[in-house]
């Protein structure tokens, strides 16, 4: 099985708040986002230049939920 990647890079910036490495999808027509903190992260696409310069100006929330199951031990 081969596998075709048509994913352009186009550059990575490093705000304070986060970092976002942003490519483009050749095939899809579409830009891929990349957001990242020290202990976080998140990827979306985006099929217009507009909504992906708002995603990538917002930084990650400040504030993040999460289910811990009885037993478990946050590491």
């Amino acid at each position: 099985m081969q596998l075709d990647s048509n994913i352009r890079s186009l550059g990575y910036i490093q705000f304070k708040t986060h970092s976002v490495h942003i490519s483009q999808d050749l095939d899809r027509d579409c830009f891929v986002c990349f957001k990242s903190t020290g202990d976080r992260c998140d990827i979306d696409s985006f099929s217009s230049y507009e909504e992906a310069v708002e995603y990538i100006l917002e930084p990650l929330p400040s504030v993040v939920y999460y289910i811990q199951w009885a037993g478990e031990t946050e590491e």
